[in-house]
């Protein structure tokens, strides 16, 4: 392990140092005799060992290795053995996407790490419409290796409110393809395979999941309405996360299902009984019933989208923990585009996840 100081700036203050990675951080350490100074030099430079350091700084290796961990702990290192091992090619290409994983590096896993997994992994995109016609593009821009999508839809002239992906010369076109071909133009290192079908029963989500192997689901479909359930099981049965978003009305909502460890769909009611006592519940259970017409108009599908594409990149990366696991992110689009959150609790004897 060698070491390496991030992109940071410090200066001198009496017998203070102040460093500053991230402006809503700062760190202030007490240096009176330069020692501390001396050594963010070195980590600046990298290449050293801590023995090395320890040796040029004529300190104790312990005290090195205590002021590495502490400086780590502060994620202000990287291991210089983990960096530049890219391609000088894909350093341009994930140029932003390096800088922004440097903010969550570590002496365990550097930017690169995080790439790499990002360029390993295998997403599984159910409906390329509104909701992930948003979410493809971000997946394909952050460089996830391979994507399978699934939708059974041409494209239509309504599409085009909200629908990025397409063209107007691909009205009347099967839209897995033309989202298939969208992403290999942007990026032919991607590989795709399409499935041009709709989703009939549990049965054939579940041997979908099985035989794909996805390291995650993201699911825009909204039909049948058991389709979430459909998904959910499908996705808990095989451990496989599912990042789902949606839209009521005014509303909008991003949550996930981390299999074994959230609370999952099957574990909240998904329908109030006719006699329920729960107002909210009762109101979701008229609005089941009444017309629903999409009224996902290109703003808001872009937000959900790019919420959902953030979540995909905590499980696939664990830059993060995940935010929205059985915690859903609520966006009120009449009220400024305010957000809250709530909770599902987890039901020990949910016969979904119940006894993972």
């Amino acid at each position: 392990m060698r070491p390496r100081l991030k992109g940071i700036a410090w200066e001198r203050v009496g017998d203070e140092l102040r460093l500053v990675h991230d402006p809503r951080d700062q760190l202030v350490l007490t240096d009176p005799d330069g020692t501390v100074e001396k050594l963010l030099g070195l980590l600046g430079e990298g290449g050293r060992t801590v023995a090395e350091l320890a040796d040029e700084l004529s300190l104790d290796e312990a005290d090195v290795q205590g002021a590495v961990a502490a400086f780590d702990a502060e994620r202000l290192l990287e291991d210089g053995d983990r960096l530049d091992r890219l391609e000088p090619a894909d350093t341009e290409r994930y140029f932003s996407n390096l800088a922004f994983f440097e903010s969550f590096s570590c002496l365990d896993r550097s930017r690169e790490d995080l790439q790499r997994r990002l360029r390993e992994s295998h997403v599984l995109v159910l409906g390329t419409g509104g909701l992930n016609s948003n979410t493809i593009p971000h997946l394909a821009g952050l460089g996830v290796g391979r994507m399978t999508l699934l939708d059974r839809d041409t494209v239509d002239p309504r599409n085009f409110a909200r629908q990025y992906l397409y063209r107007w010369d691909d009205v009347g076109s099967r839209k897995v393809a033309r989202a298939a071909d969208w992403v290999r133009a942007f990026d032919p290192s991607i590989e795709v395979e399409t499935i041009d079908l709709g989703v009939e029963n549990p049965e054939q989500l579940d041997e979908l999941v099985g035989r794909t192997g996805p390291d995650v689901v993201a699911s825009g479909i909204d039909r049948p309405g058991e389709i979430d359930l459909w998904v959910n099981a499908a996705c808990v049965r095989h451990g496989v996360p599912f990042v789902r978003g949606g839209m009521w009305v005014t509303s909008g909502t991003v949550w996930s299902v981390a299999p074994g460890v959230s609370a999952c769909r099957a574990c909240v009611p998904p329908n109030a009984e006719p006699d329920s006592d729960d107002p909210d519940l009762a109101a979701i259970r008229l609005y089941r019933n009444g017309p629903r017409p999409n009224r996902g108009i290109g703003p808001v599908a872009g937000l959900l989208g790019a919420f959902g594409a953030f979540e995909v990149l905590r499980y696939l990366t664990g830059f993060e923990p995940p935010a929205y696991a059985g915690r859903p992110l609520i966006i009120d689009f009449a009220g400024g585009c305010a957000t809250s959150r709530t909770e599902w609790p987890r039901n020990p004897t949910c016969d979904v996840c119940g006894g993972r």
